[in-house]
């Protein structure tokens, strides 16, 4: 069901227990942790929290944003938002890219799902190394929203084209 909600983005030097501080706060003030994404990165530490909850509690995690900031030496960005509706116009895809890293990668990728009016609900880039070469392995997992009036054969066709001239594999199939 659609309501207020709070995006909360928090990022800071890399350090064990920084999940359970700051979700204990969320918590003490009666909210609720919906969908987060957190990710060492560098070295620091990424969260991208959905905070539901009434509107007194939300009010709350606000109130607390600064001391949670002190306290935990975090960088805050509190952002108001609403759930979005359950009415869906878009097909979920899980689209996969992989193989030797190269800059420009992300860049062509989400050209061809811009072009497409292809929405990105999440994505993870990562580098990995090749056994016995040590060759740098790039690897993209995202979640796709694909519009249904999309072709996805021309879709697929236009990333097919950019993964063959830079030698990459992609695989696009429908989620459930």
């Amino acid at each position: 069901m659609p309501g207020p909600c709070l995006v909360i983005t928090a990022v800071g030097p890399d350090r064990p227990g920084l999940v359970k501080e700051v979700s204990q706060r969320i918590l003490a003030a009666a909210a609720n942790l919906e969908d987060t994404r957190m990710a060492i990165l560098g070295g620091e530490f990424a969260l991208l929290l959905l905070v539901t909850g009434e509107a007194a509690a939300l009010e709350r995690v606000r109130a607390a944003a600064p001391e949670i900031e002190q306290s935990l030496g975090l960088k805050l960005v509190v952002k108001d938002t609403e759930k979005p509706s359950t009415a869906q116009q878009y097909l979920p895809y899980r689209l996969r890219v992989s193989g030797v890293d190269h800059p420009g990668i992300v860049h062509v990728v989400s050209e061809i799902l811009s072009r497409h009016s292809v929405n990105v609900a999440t994505l993870e880039s990562r580098l990995h190394y090749a056994p016995l070469s040590g060759t740098p392995m790039f690897v993209l997992d995202a979640e796709v929203q694909v519009p249904s009036r999309v072709v996805t054969r021309e879709l697929r066709k236009e990333l097919d084209g950019v993964c063959e001239a830079d030698n990459l594999d992609f695989v696009l199939e429908a989620r459930a």
